[in-house]
């Protein structure tokens, strides 16, 4: 009988078709820009599925030595919650960004089967949804350049501030040995604050380009192709921007507009 009902009202006759229901457009809503690889995965899970929760962090004043603390808005992923398709696991924790009041009159909706289009509210906030930098999303990046790097013997590793990397004096000066070794000292030097400003990173001709932009990712967050392009020595943008595609997303707005961030 329920199913009978329910393949009753999907079908389309002169009444539903073109119907709007509006009884619900009073109602306050708020359009995020979620990162693709995240949207993706949250697609695939079924109707009910718990995808996370919204915390709202208090702000305080500066008191007894400890700085004060922003309010913020974060979205945290569900821990249930794993991306099949890849090795490594998704980033869990999103701040939101670039949160404004002005836009125009937006309604989301749905097309029903029979035609009708029922109204979901009304649209009062935009805003982005960014990864935080935490300790677990730099853990990720070191995994993915590893995992990117590696092949047969000859990988790149990434080193934690405290590894102190020797260049073996059997070592001709160029070539793959010649980039770890570089790699980690710029790590040495990011963390002893040495300037690195007038040092440009040199990289082999066997590196990969999807290798590079990694390395490049684990010291700064934001790139634009142009500032890539530059940071890798004059690598071909078509190839820069296909591998873009591939691990990051790109921000149209707020902030970071133009700029392109790991996923």
């Amino acid at each position: 009988f329920c199913s009978r009902m329910s393949n009753e009202s999907d079908k389309v006759t002169a009444d539903s078709y073109g119907n709007v229901n509006v009884s619900e457009s009073d109602k306050e809503c708020w359009m995020l820009r979620v990162p693709p690889k995240l949207a993706e995965v949250w697609d695939q899970l079924p109707e009910g599925t718990v995808l996370g929760e919204l915390v709202f962090r208090k702000g305080g004043k500066a008191m007894n030595g400890q700085p004060a603390v922003k309010p913020a808005l974060e979205v945290h992923v569900d821990p249930n919650i794993t991306d099949t398709d890849s090795t490594t696991p998704l980033p869990r924790s999103y701040s939101l960004q670039a949160m404004t009041k002005k836009l125009p009159t937006l309604h989301p909706f749905t097309r029903r089967p029979n035609g009708s289009v029922q109204v979901h509210g009304t649209v009062s906030r935009t805003g982005n949804l960014q990864v935080i930098q935490d300790a677990n999303y730099r853990q990720l990046c070191k995994t993915r350049i590893l995992q990117s790097t590696v092949h047969n013997s000859r990988y790149v590793k990434p080193v934690d501030s405290n590894q102190v990397l020797k260049q073996s004096t059997k070592s001709s000066g160029k070539g793959f040995g010649e980039a770890i070794h570089q790699y980690g000292k710029r790590m040495l030097d990011q963390a002893n604050n040495i300037p690195e400003a007038n040092k440009k990173a040199k990289f082999t001709d066997d590196q990969t380009t999807k290798s590079i932009i990694f390395q490049l990712f684990s010291q700064q967050q934001y790139w634009t192709v142009k500032d890539l392009k530059i940071a890798t020595g004059g690598r071909p943008e078509t190839e820069i921007r296909d591998v873009l595609r591939e691990i990051g997303d790109y921000h149209r707005s707020g902030d970071h507009k133009s700029a392109w961030e790991l996923r």
